[in-house]
């Protein structure tokens, strides 16, 4: 199947999936469609309509933004009558007994404009089409039905089923008391409770009238089974939702009817809603607009523009409460991806090049820079942001690689912005990383004799190889990783170079000595010369790590200069022989005797599998970046490795994302987080490169 692009530009990309994916059962459920406000909250569901994950949802808001995410309304279930005949348009799976699949027989094909869903039913000789989106810059979801042929009017019967909980775990009996009071001086407008530990939200009709019939598939429905939870091992795949009566409608051909869930009050729901869906629409086009690029089909621009689009999702900030549905200019982060993560320092500052420099969202990037500065602790920025009001500690702080990827992030801005002023601003908070790298910090994280970085105690996960399963750390890579200390050396080139660049030239030279003390013992240290490739560790014993991980292709992409091009182009055709497949880089080599080809079973079996083989996209990047700097001739190669995320975009997970993760074996199949931040950002980076 080969999506339906439009051609033009900026134009946003149409992709339309049809009945040889939605009439698949296996298809329809297991992949999926991600709509994001830009505030943290989200909705997604299967293409088949049915939620299969705990995190599915129409309305997961975000009620302390961007985090602090509940589930409010998980899922509207439809039924339609026309000409005497009844149209079943639900489709769930239970706990027990059958599923019920009976809308799959309607539904003809979901297709996207950008990255709003629309889904179209055949309903005999009548069609209805299904729309949803979000209010950006509020927790405001929009479905809207419309009937635009039919033979006789149409009665659409719409059932919302309700939740109240915390986006990790499942609504589950008692549930909390639901009351919805229908509002007389409005027609059209309900208010919904779920007891006082949630917020009261709105539920609002727009269009053509909806009676509210209250008793009408009012209560409990038990069992709804979650097949993505229970194939992930997690505990309690199955819930308990509440349902808040029956809206029924008379549509005519041609006319319409929208439901609004919202934490907004509705009159500023009410507001914004005549224009909602074409200002989200809009809103997308000038993305690609500002992002400047290529008009043309070359299949791998056509990518870098729904990838640009798939970027958005990550860039969130805080509403403004001065400007519904827009937001705070003082504040930016990145989810580290969806449906499950929040946002981390270190995922923020590897993917902030590729979701805010190549798609050239410029002002962003800078706030976030700056929102990231405002962190640092000790010299190190967060590992990752609480899901709560709760304050930053030291458990939040446990990296030693989001510090480092912040010079980097911090002189790809300068280098395509050319904002020095925000360098002057940001050079005390950096000058206060080194300082304190080099006297030492937390969690045994400071500068050895011999001028290398080490890190690491005894239960602590500090890179990104980063897994803990209770007391075990899988890959604990306490030493001096070698990616570290190459990032370690361009912290340090990058203060050098900044120094001189504010007129500070004075402090560059001790920036320089540590960088040269770098330079003076990195390829002796890490160089095996018996296996033809880099250490990926040195143990704080003193011993070699020699498993083949994907970290020196980073380092070599980040520092190449500090080995020699001979040694250089051996240890990356290690990788490509050993590491490369169509998606990423493999986390060992498959002659490793630790290497798990399968992320499969229960959380254990998938966090041991999580490093241990299973491959990664976003290495990609940095293996792109370190192949070119061994000549000009790699180019025709290198991008034919953006060649197979062209059908992925839509063969995925995820319709139009990218993984966090695949399988280690071929057909490397999609797995984990079905939405990640630094995949996009590292295949827009090396678009960028290739280009």
């Amino acid at each position: 199947m080969t999506p339906e692009l439009s051609n033009s530009a900026p134009r946003l990309p149409l992709v339309r999936l049809g009945r040889e994916v939605v009439a698949d059962r296996q298809e329809a459920l297991e992949r999926e469609w991600l709509l994001t406000n830009g505030i943290g909250g989200f909705a997604g569901a299967s293409l088949a309509g049915a939620n299969t994950r705990r995190y599915h949802g129409l309305l997961v808001a975000s009620l302390q933004p961007p985090l602090g995410r509940t589930v409010l309304l998980s899922k509207l279930d439809e039924a339609a009558l026309l000409q005497g005949q009844a149209y079943a348009l639900d489709v769930n799976e239970w706990k027990s007994g059958a599923a019920s699949l009976a809308g799959l027989n309607y539904l003809q094909s979901v297709q996207f404009e950008g990255t709003l869903p629309t889904f179209e039913y055949r309903l005999g000789q009548a069609t209805l089409l299904k729309q949803i989106w979000l209010e950006y810059g509020l927790n405001s979801v929009l479905v809207r039905y419309t009937y635009p042929n039919g033979p006789a009017p149409l009665e659409l019967s719409v059932r919302p089923l309700a939740n109240s909980r915390d986006y990790h775990a499942t609504s589950q009996e008692p549930l909390p008391p639901y009351q919805v009071e229908a509002d007389l001086a409005r027609p059209g407008l309900w208010r919904v409770e779920a007891g006082p530990e949630a917020p009261p939200w709105y539920f609002q009709a727009f269009g053509e009238a909806a009676q509210w019939l209250p008793e009408a598939g009012r209560g409990p429905y038990r069992g709804f089974f979650y097949r993505q939870e229970a194939e992930r091992g997690q505990p309690d795949p199955d819930e308990v939702l509440y349902g808040l009566g029956t809206w029924r409608v008379r549509l005519e051909p041609g006319q319409t009817v929208t439901f609004v869930a919202s934490l907004a009050e509705p009159a500023t729901t009410a507001a914004l809603f005549e224009s909602s869906r074409e200002r989200e629409l809009a809103r997308q086009t000038a993305l690609l607009e500002t992002a400047h690029l290529p008009p043309g089909d070359d299949p791998l621009d056509r990518l870098a523009t729904r990838l640009t689009l798939a970027a958005d999702q990550f860039v969130v900030g805080r509403p403004d409460p001065a400007r519904p549905g827009a937001l705070l200019g003082d504040y930016r982060t990145v989810i580290a991806g969806y449906p499950w993560f929040s946002d981390w320092g270190r995922d923020t500052m590897i993917a902030l090049p590729g979701l805010t420099l190549v798609t050239r969202r410029w002002p962003e990037a800078r706030v976030i820079l700056r929102s990231f500065a405002q962190s640092v602790s000790r010299g190190m920025l967060p590992n990752r942001f609480p899901d709560s009001a709760q304050p930053l500690g030291e458990s939040d702080y446990n990296t030693v690689d989001a510090s480092l990827w912040y010079f980097d992030a911090v002189d790809k801005y300068l280098a395509a912005t050319g904002d020095t002023g925000l360098g002057v601003e940001l050079y005390p908070v950096l000058k206060e990383i080194i300082d304190w790298h080099v006297r030492g910090t937390r969690f045994g994280i400071g500068l050895d004799e011999d001028g290398l970085l080490r890190s690491g105690e005894p239960g602590l996960q500090l890179t990104w190889m980063d897994v803990k399963i209770d007391d075990l750390v899988v890959t604990p890579r306490h030493g001096k990783p070698i990616e570290i200390n190459a990032l370690w050396y361009r912290a340090c080139r990058v203060m050098e170079a900044l120094s001189g660049r504010i007129g500070l030239a004075a402090q560059a030279r001790p920036y320089a000595e540590l960088a040269e003390r770098v330079a003076a013992v990195f390829e002796q240290t890490y160089w095996y010369a018996e296996g033809g490739y880099f250490y990926d560790n040195i143990e704080p014993d003193g011993r070699p790590d020699p498993a083949l991980r994907p970290n020196q292709a980073i380092a070599l992409a980040v520092a190449p200069e500090l080995v020699s091009l001979e040694k250089r182009q051996a240890a990356l055709d290690r990788v490509r022989l050993k590491l490369l497949t169509p998606y990423g880089l493999r986390t060992l080599s498959p002659d490793d005797p630790a290497y798990t080809p399968r992320y499969t079973g229960n959380r254990v079996a998938r966090d041991k599998a999580y490093h241990q083989g299973t491959v990664w996209p976003w290495p990609l990047g940095p293996y792109a970046r370190a192949v070119l700097s061994l000549g000009e001739a790699n180019r025709p190669a290198l991008r034919a490795l953006l060649e197979p995320f062209v059908q992925n975009l839509d063969q995925a997970s995820c319709v139009g994302q990218v993984n966090e993760i695949f399988g280690a074996e071929p057909p490397f199949p999609p797995v984990g987080c079905v939405a990640q931040a630094w995949s996009v950002s590292e295949l827009l980076e090396m678009w960028q490169l290739l280009a």
